[in-house]
């Protein structure tokens, strides 16, 4: 087996444990705004936002930078 094989079956048996841990229902309160979802959902939604997060803001930092790379020349 290679290290991509290795790291995908790593990464589905974390997934899998977590998965079987966290199956409650949990409330959320956000402003006036309630709903109940279960705690994997959130840790998903949270994931995909951080990694979404994290794809948009090297950019946005890299444009201030050539930016003020312009301005100085």
């Amino acid at each position: 087996m290679n290290f991509k094989s290795i790291s995908v079956l790593s990464l589905l048996a974390i997934f899998i444990i977590v998965s079987i841990q966290n199956v409650e229902v949990i409330p959320i309160h956000f402003l006036f705004w309630k709903a109940e979802i279960s705690k994997l959902l959130l840790l998903i939604i949270i994931l995909v936002i951080g990694i979404l997060v994290g794809m948009i803001m090297p950019g946005f930092f890299n444009k201030s930078k050539k930016e003020e790379q312009i301005k100085v020349k």
